[in-house]
């Protein structure tokens, strides 16, 4: 299945397809393929306003020109967020210009060229796929490489918001189930997760133990995008399974996930990030990696320790709940 989604390039992997450019959007909002109405302008998506999300149109669309891998996109979405917050601001610290506040006196060009989402955006991409081994980077990491800001750990917060309107700009398709957003998890009044306890009895996975109300709307938003059936309580972990907050997402019945395995599982950890604030998601473990909200991806150290793929999570996707 053609899944790369948006981690394909993070973790490896060598597919070529994107998945995501169904209903793309041109550089002034309208859709320009997949049957979406050419007059329609951007709408507001989440907390981003017309104006953030046609600027996340434009660096899109420049990133698929290119030919640049979704994974690219979002992290050049994810630094146009933090940089100017998808406004293309004429000025900001020192001499920097525009939505990625590059700087004429650094080499990036001038002033009137910067103002340019477009070369803006191209510049970016330029640079980026120019660094050595960007695909195998955090967001915060690839970011960094490339604007070298005073404030590096800063990109990592907008991963989600990125991969979200990555996802929506570009439209969702059966095939790629990474793009689709969850219905959200019920909260308090003040829009707090409520404290749950291991209530659903017994859990439908296993038939056995239970889980908490959070992580059974996890199990059903996951089977609504597509993915696989989880195993979530077991009675021989000593992490958040017994607890009830904790699902494993097989993609190899064995050894290490490859080819169309991987793919999914690439795929299912996008849509886990991408929903992990709406969803109550604490953190994501996928073939040696692990994502948390404050950190973003960094690499996973197995504390089983070996090389099985259980152990470092290369053949299931493993994810826990607030």
């Amino acid at each position: 299945m053609g899944c790369s989604g948006l981690l394909i390039g993070m973790f490896g992997g060598g597919a070529s397809a994107n998945c995501l450019p169904v209903n793309a959007m041109s550089p002034t909002g309208s859709h320009t393929s997949g049957g979406g109405d050419a007059s329609a302008e951007p709408e507001p998506i989440g907390d981003w306003n017309v104006e953030q999300v046609a600027n996340a149109a434009v660096i899109v669309a420049v990133g698929q020109r290119l030919q640049v891998p979704a994974r690219g996109q979002v992290i050049a979405v994810a630094t146009a967020m933090q940089e100017s917050s998808l406004i293309n601001l004429p000025g900001g610290d020192r001499d920097s210009v525009g939505l990625f506040q590059q700087r004429p006196s650094q080499g990036w060009g001038t002033p009137e060229q910067l103002q340019d989402p477009q070369y803006a955006a191209t510049k970016f991409y330029t640079t980026l796929l120019a660094i050595p081994g960007w695909q195998l980077m955090t967001v915060t990491a690839a970011a960094q490489a490339v604007q070298i800001s005073a404030y590096p750990q800063a990109y990592a917060k907008w991963e989600p918001d990125a991969v979200h309107l990555v996802s929506v700009v570009t439209g969702t398709t059966t095939a790629c189930p990474a793009v689709g957003m969850a219905v959200p998890a019920p909260r308090n009044p003040d829009g707090s997760l409520p404290e749950e306890q291991c209530s659903i009895r017994p859990d439908p996975t296993t038939g056995a133990g239970c889980l908490t109300p959070r992580t059974l709307h996890l199990v059903r938003q996951a089977a609504g995008a597509g993915f696989p059936d989880p195993s979530c309580w077991r009675v021989d972990d000593h992490g958040e399974h017994p607890k009830g907050r904790a699902c494993d997402w097989m993609m190899s019945a064995g050894g290490e996930a490859t080819g169309s395995q991987k793919a999914m599982g690439d795929a299912m950890a996008a849509w886990a990030v991408g929903n992990a604030e709406a969803l109550g998601i604490r953190y994501v473990i996928w073939f040696r990696m692990i994502w948390e909200p404050e950190r973003g991806w960094y690499a996973y150290n197995n504390p089983w320790g070996g090389n099985d793929a259980s152990g470092w999570h290369t053949n299931h996707v493993h994810i826990s709940m607030y």
